[in-house]
């Protein structure tokens, strides 16, 4: 019986460090090494990384905001601006948020295309303190 394989697109290190059983680390492939990235443009702060201070979005400061049309406009705004500066392969079609004041969570659900691809994918991201 042949294994299938994939067409390896695009990889990045999975983000939890995982290893196999050998002990090396796993990779994230094509569409999980997107949304990887995505997870990476929208948890990290801007300034946690040394050489690349303006990496980033930084939505934690957003959580402790009054919650308002403007505060939901500029979020998903800088979501939309932030990603596809940051991930020239992404597309955003779509960025929808749920807020929740009493966890200070942000729910971002983001609709995207891959450059070069006809498919759309779905993502979602919880930031939270």
């Amino acid at each position: 019986m042949a294994v299938k394989q994939t067409l390896e697109v695009w990889s990045d290190l999975n983000p939890n460090l995982v290893t196999d059983s050998q002990g090396i680390l796993k990779k994230d492939i094509n569409i999980d090494a997107v949304k990887g990235s995505i997870d990476n443009i929208l948890r990290t702060s801007q300034g946690e990384r040394v050489f690349l201070p303006e990496f980033a979005l930084g939505l934690t400061g957003l959580l402790f905001e009054p919650i308002n049309e403007d505060l939901l406009n500029r979020v998903s705004d800088s979501v939309k601006n932030s990603i596809e500066a940051w991930d020239d392969r992404v597309s955003i079609l779509e960025v929808n948020l749920q807020i929740d004041p009493d966890y200070s969570t942000i729910s971002i659900n983001i609709v995207f295309g891959i450059k070069g691809f006809f498919e759309t994918f779905n993502h979602t991201v919880v930031i939270n303190p």
